[in-house]
Protein backbone atom coordinates (compact mmCIF):
# COMPACT_ATOMS: atom_id res chain seq x y z
CA UNK A 1 0.00 0.00 0.00
CA UNK A 2 1.05 3.62 -0.71
CA UNK A 3 1.08 5.29 2.34
CA UNK A 4 0.75 8.78 0.31
CA UNK A 5 -1.77 7.55 -2.00
CA UNK A 6 -3.90 4.65 -0.74
CA UNK A 7 -6.30 2.96 -2.91
CA UNK A 8 -9.28 2.86 -0.68
CA UNK A 9 -10.78 4.85 1.93
CA UNK A 10 -10.39 1.28 4.08
CA UNK A 11 -6.99 2.26 3.55
CA UNK A 12 -6.44 6.10 4.23
CA UNK A 13 -6.90 5.68 7.83
CA UNK A 14 -4.33 2.58 8.08
CA UNK A 15 -2.07 5.09 5.69
CA UNK A 16 -2.37 8.00 7.80
CA UNK A 17 -1.46 5.20 11.59
CA UNK A 18 1.54 4.00 9.55
CA UNK A 19 2.64 8.35 8.28
CA UNK A 20 1.99 9.39 12.01
CA UNK A 21 4.03 6.06 13.45
CA UNK A 22 6.84 6.86 10.82
CA UNK A 23 6.86 10.68 11.71
CA UNK A 24 7.45 9.62 15.33
CA UNK A 25 9.98 7.09 14.96
CA UNK A 26 12.27 9.23 12.67
CA UNK A 27 11.58 12.24 14.53
CA UNK A 28 12.62 10.22 18.52
CA UNK A 29 16.12 10.87 17.80
CA UNK A 30 16.86 14.77 17.25
CA UNK A 31 13.27 15.66 19.71
CA UNK A 32 15.50 13.17 22.17
CA UNK A 33 18.22 15.31 21.67
CA UNK A 34 16.81 18.86 21.93
CA UNK A 35 15.28 17.94 25.09
CA UNK A 36 18.45 16.64 26.29
CA UNK A 37 20.26 19.69 25.47
CA UNK A 38 18.31 21.57 27.37
CA UNK A 39 19.98 20.62 30.56
CA UNK A 40 23.57 20.79 29.28
CA UNK A 41 25.57 22.24 32.04
CA UNK A 42 26.98 25.65 31.08
CA UNK A 43 31.03 25.24 32.62
CA UNK A 44 32.11 28.53 32.25
CA UNK A 45 35.91 29.49 33.63
CA UNK A 46 35.80 27.23 36.37
CA UNK A 47 35.58 23.55 35.34
CA UNK A 48 36.25 22.01 38.85
CA UNK A 49 32.71 23.75 40.24
CA UNK A 50 30.13 22.51 37.40
CA UNK A 51 27.60 19.83 38.55
CA UNK A 52 29.90 17.06 36.99
CA UNK A 53 27.15 14.40 37.50
CA UNK A 54 24.51 15.69 35.15
CA UNK A 55 27.24 17.11 33.03
CA UNK A 56 28.37 13.31 32.43
CA UNK A 57 24.31 11.74 32.00
CA UNK A 58 24.20 14.44 29.67
CA UNK A 59 27.39 13.58 27.57
CA UNK A 60 26.67 9.23 28.04
CA UNK A 61 22.82 10.06 26.39
CA UNK A 62 24.10 12.75 24.22
CA UNK A 63 26.92 11.08 22.31
CA UNK A 64 25.06 7.99 20.54
CA UNK A 65 22.08 10.62 20.25
CA UNK A 66 24.16 12.54 17.60
CA UNK A 67 24.79 9.56 15.37
CA UNK A 68 21.10 8.46 15.45
CA UNK A 69 19.96 12.38 14.78
CA UNK A 70 22.54 12.27 11.70
CA UNK A 71 20.94 8.79 10.81
CA UNK A 72 17.39 10.51 10.76
CA UNK A 73 17.86 13.05 8.41
CA UNK A 74 20.33 10.28 6.00
CA UNK A 75 17.44 7.91 6.09
CA UNK A 76 15.13 10.87 4.09
CA UNK A 77 17.34 10.37 1.14
CA UNK A 78 18.29 7.12 1.61
CA UNK A 79 16.18 6.01 -1.67
CA UNK A 80 17.67 9.03 -4.00
CA UNK A 81 20.81 8.67 -5.94
CA UNK A 82 21.10 12.11 -6.99
CA UNK A 83 24.11 14.19 -6.52
CA UNK A 84 22.56 16.30 -3.57
CA UNK A 85 21.13 13.26 -1.85
CA UNK A 86 24.94 11.32 -2.10
CA UNK A 87 26.66 14.56 -0.88
CA UNK A 88 24.10 14.92 2.45
CA UNK A 89 24.46 11.42 3.61
CA UNK A 90 28.41 11.61 3.12
CA UNK A 91 27.98 15.11 5.08
CA UNK A 92 26.06 13.28 8.21
CA UNK A 93 28.77 10.71 8.52
CA UNK A 94 31.37 13.40 8.74
CA UNK A 95 28.74 15.50 11.15
CA UNK A 96 28.52 12.14 13.49
CA UNK A 97 31.87 11.10 13.30
CA UNK A 98 33.47 14.21 14.21
CA UNK A 99 30.40 15.26 17.64
CA UNK A 100 31.13 11.57 18.77
CA UNK A 101 35.06 12.08 18.79
CA UNK A 102 34.80 15.90 20.21
CA UNK A 103 32.19 15.16 23.02
CA UNK A 104 33.71 11.83 23.60
CA UNK A 105 36.82 14.07 24.33
CA UNK A 106 35.44 17.38 26.06
CA UNK A 107 32.91 15.93 27.79
CA UNK A 108 33.36 12.62 28.86
CA UNK A 109 36.93 12.89 29.12
CA UNK A 110 36.82 15.98 30.82
CA UNK A 111 33.72 15.21 33.11
CA UNK A 112 35.55 11.82 34.09
CA UNK A 113 39.03 13.75 35.30
CA UNK A 114 36.74 16.68 37.51
CA UNK A 115 35.03 13.77 39.15
CA UNK A 116 38.10 11.87 39.71
CA UNK A 117 39.41 15.27 40.98
CA UNK A 118 37.41 15.72 43.45
CA UNK A 119 37.08 12.10 45.04
CA UNK A 120 41.14 12.83 45.59
CA UNK A 121 40.49 15.44 48.20
CA UNK A 122 42.94 17.33 45.89
CA UNK A 123 40.52 19.16 43.39
CA UNK A 124 43.63 21.47 42.90
CA UNK A 125 45.86 19.61 41.84
CA UNK A 126 44.39 18.17 38.75
CA UNK A 127 43.63 21.41 37.55
CA UNK A 128 46.30 21.61 34.95
CA UNK A 129 45.68 17.47 33.12
CA UNK A 130 41.91 19.17 33.12
CA UNK A 131 43.00 22.38 31.06
CA UNK A 132 45.01 20.32 28.74
CA UNK A 133 42.23 18.76 27.46
CA UNK A 134 39.81 21.30 27.73
CA UNK A 135 41.66 23.81 25.83
CA UNK A 136 42.60 20.98 22.85
CA UNK A 137 42.58 22.83 19.19
CA UNK A 138 41.11 19.72 18.11
CA UNK A 139 38.97 18.02 20.68
CA UNK A 140 39.11 20.79 23.52
CA UNK A 141 36.08 22.74 24.85
CA UNK A 142 37.39 26.13 24.00
CA UNK A 143 38.53 28.53 21.52
CA UNK A 144 36.31 26.49 18.21
CA UNK A 145 38.01 23.40 18.49
CA UNK A 146 38.80 22.13 14.72
CA UNK A 147 36.15 18.79 15.45
CA UNK A 148 33.38 20.81 16.52
CA UNK A 149 34.06 23.71 13.51
CA UNK A 150 34.44 20.45 11.25
CA UNK A 151 31.02 18.85 12.34
CA UNK A 152 29.74 22.37 12.54
CA UNK A 153 30.18 22.35 8.65
CA UNK A 154 29.19 18.93 7.85
CA UNK A 155 25.46 19.39 9.62
CA UNK A 156 24.93 22.40 7.75
CA UNK A 157 25.50 20.71 4.50
CA UNK A 158 24.24 17.42 4.96
CA UNK A 159 20.86 19.19 5.93
CA UNK A 160 21.28 21.66 2.95
CA UNK A 161 21.88 18.84 0.58
CA UNK A 162 18.83 16.79 2.39
CA UNK A 163 16.31 19.78 1.86
CA UNK A 164 17.61 20.21 -1.94
CA UNK A 165 17.46 16.65 -2.79
CA UNK A 166 13.70 16.32 -0.88
CA UNK A 167 12.32 19.44 -2.86
CA UNK A 168 13.67 18.11 -6.47
CA UNK A 169 11.95 14.71 -5.78
CA UNK A 170 8.19 16.56 -5.00
CA UNK A 171 8.42 17.59 -1.30
CA UNK A 172 6.97 19.74 0.50
CA UNK A 173 9.11 23.25 0.29
CA UNK A 174 8.71 24.73 4.05
CA UNK A 175 9.43 21.13 5.79
CA UNK A 176 12.19 21.44 3.29
CA UNK A 177 13.70 24.78 4.36
CA UNK A 178 12.90 24.40 8.17
CA UNK A 179 15.37 21.07 7.60
CA UNK A 180 17.93 23.41 5.75
CA UNK A 181 17.86 26.21 8.39
CA UNK A 182 18.04 23.88 11.75
CA UNK A 183 21.34 22.40 10.78
CA UNK A 184 22.51 26.49 10.47
CA UNK A 185 21.31 27.23 14.16
CA UNK A 186 24.88 27.28 15.38
CA UNK A 187 26.27 29.45 13.23
CA UNK A 188 24.24 31.88 15.43
CA UNK A 189 24.22 30.14 18.37
CA UNK A 190 27.48 28.36 18.73
CA UNK A 191 27.49 25.42 20.75
CA UNK A 192 24.92 22.60 21.23
CA UNK A 193 24.42 23.46 25.02
CA UNK A 194 21.25 25.74 24.97
CA UNK A 195 20.17 27.69 22.90
CA UNK A 196 22.32 26.43 20.04
CA UNK A 197 21.20 22.29 20.44
CA UNK A 198 17.54 22.83 21.36
CA UNK A 199 16.83 24.94 18.50
CA UNK A 200 19.17 23.24 16.15
CA UNK A 201 17.57 19.61 16.64
CA UNK A 202 14.56 20.73 17.95
CA UNK A 203 13.53 22.21 14.53
CA UNK A 204 15.51 19.07 12.90
CA UNK A 205 12.69 16.90 14.44
CA UNK A 206 9.72 19.13 13.41
CA UNK A 207 10.92 18.97 9.98
CA UNK A 208 11.83 15.59 9.99
CA UNK A 209 8.64 14.57 11.12
CA UNK A 210 6.34 16.85 8.65
CA UNK A 211 8.02 15.51 5.85
CA UNK A 212 7.37 12.35 7.08
CA UNK A 213 3.62 13.04 7.13
CA UNK A 214 3.30 15.16 4.18
CA UNK A 215 2.10 14.05 1.13
CA UNK A 216 4.73 14.76 -1.36
CA UNK A 217 3.61 16.84 -4.24
CA UNK A 218 3.58 15.92 -8.09
CA UNK A 219 7.26 16.31 -9.74
CA UNK A 220 7.17 17.01 -13.27
CA UNK A 221 8.03 13.73 -14.26
CA UNK A 222 4.81 12.61 -12.82
CA UNK A 223 3.20 14.89 -15.31
CA UNK A 224 4.65 13.78 -17.79
CA UNK A 225 6.24 17.16 -18.76
CA UNK A 226 9.87 17.10 -18.12
CA UNK A 227 11.13 20.85 -18.31
CA UNK A 228 7.56 22.55 -17.66
CA UNK A 229 5.45 23.86 -14.81
CA UNK A 230 2.08 22.56 -15.00
CA UNK A 231 -0.76 23.61 -12.69
CA UNK A 232 -2.87 21.36 -13.48
CA UNK A 233 -5.04 19.76 -9.98
CA UNK A 234 -4.55 16.11 -9.49
CA UNK A 235 -7.10 13.71 -10.38
CA UNK A 236 -8.59 11.80 -7.19
CA UNK A 237 -8.20 8.60 -7.61
CA UNK A 238 -10.93 6.41 -9.46
CA UNK A 239 -10.54 3.07 -6.85
CA UNK A 240 -11.06 5.78 -3.98
CA UNK A 241 -14.32 7.36 -5.91
CA UNK A 242 -15.64 3.71 -6.25
CA UNK A 243 -15.05 2.48 -2.66
CA UNK A 244 -17.19 5.60 -1.56
CA UNK A 245 -20.28 4.14 -3.91
CA UNK A 246 -20.21 6.87 -6.48
CA UNK A 247 -19.55 6.51 -10.41
CA UNK A 248 -16.04 6.62 -11.80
Amino acid sequence: MNIFQPDTFEDLNQARRLRARHAVLAAAAPAALAILEVFHPHPGHHLLEMDVHTWLIVHYIQVPLFALAAFSVATLVDAQTSVPAKLCRSALFVFALCFVVFDTAAGLVVGSLVEAAHASGRPGAWQAPIDVVWTHPIFGGTNHPLLALIGRLSLSVGTVSAALSLYRAGRAWQPALLLALSGCVMYVFPGHSWPGGPLTFGAMAVAIGWLHWARPRMTLEQWGLPGMRSNRPRQPNPRLRRSAGQRP
